[in-house]
């Protein structure tokens, strides 16, 4: 596998590029793979950093980048659905990249996701047409790393509302003790996605899916990277079904 970091255009009054990192399987067998971080992170989070190395050990080009505000120095993330327009001009400078590099083909479908904040952005912006008409490279599903489904301690104020306009297949790694996510609420609204939802769910995990040892069944902590690693195989069967 090659990683190389390069930048990437964004459509954004902050930055002109960002950061990004491409991971080159040798041999692709699988749709590229876009990954953005969590609200407070960016994009060498250690369970990002996992999960893109995970996906590439699997077979499909990763691009890891920062979001704009992120680059731009921002601490604090913005509201979702104002990053969604900068997330998708992201999105085209990366499949413009990979084509101009014969890594895929016009027209190639996409899997999107990412940590917490970055999933979300994804989902709204594959939830809805572009205000300005412009196009946008094929999806083929979303990969979330611990969805954000309420504000910790709010479980009434779910994000959920755009999900019955979510045209693809989406791949939930959830950890049970989530304060993201409280109890089975995630599980409750799957139902609203239009296509398979397909959940895995880490016994013990918090919202990076680490495990404490108190948390563990077998009282043993594990790292978030432990536990995408050892979500590889659910992950590589998600992604042979796309």
């Amino acid at each position: 596998m090659k990683t190389q970091r390069v930048r990437l255009p964004v459509v954004d009054p902050r930055v002109e590029t960002v950061t990004a990192v491409l991971q080159r399987p040798d041999d692709i067998s699988g749709p590229p793979v876009l990954l953005t971080h969590g609200a407070g992170g960016d994009l060498d989070a250690e369970g990002l950093v996992a999960l893109g190395d995970v996906i590439a050990g699997l077979g499909s080009v990763v691009v890891r980048a920062n979001l704009p505000y992120r680059e731009g120095g921002r601490r604090g993330a913005p509201r979702a659905e104002s990053s969604v327009a900068p997330f998708v001009s992201l999105w085209q400078s990366a499949d413009a990249l990979l084509r101009e590099r014969d890594l895929v083909r016009a027209g190639t479908p996409w899997v999107l996701g990412g940590k917490s904040y970055g999933g979300r952005v994804a989902s709204l912006a594959l939830a809805d047409d572009p205000a300005d008409g412009s196009a946008r490279p094929a999806a083929a599903g979303l990969l979330f790393y611990g969805y954000p489904l309420h504000p910790p301690g709010k479980p009434e104020k779910l994000r959920v509302a755009h999900w019955p306009r979510i045209g693809v297949p989406c791949l939930f790694l959830q950890g049970d003790r989530d304060p993201f996510s409280t109890g089975d609420l995630l599980e409750q609204h799957l139902t609203k996605l239009p296509r398979r939802a397909t959940l895995e769910i880490v016994q013990g995990g918090d919202h990076s899916l680490r495990v404490t040892g108190a948390a563990s069944p077998d009282g043993r902590p594990r790292s978030a990277v432990a536990a995408i690693r050892d979500r590889a195989g659910a992950v590589d069967e998600w992604l042979r079904s796309l």
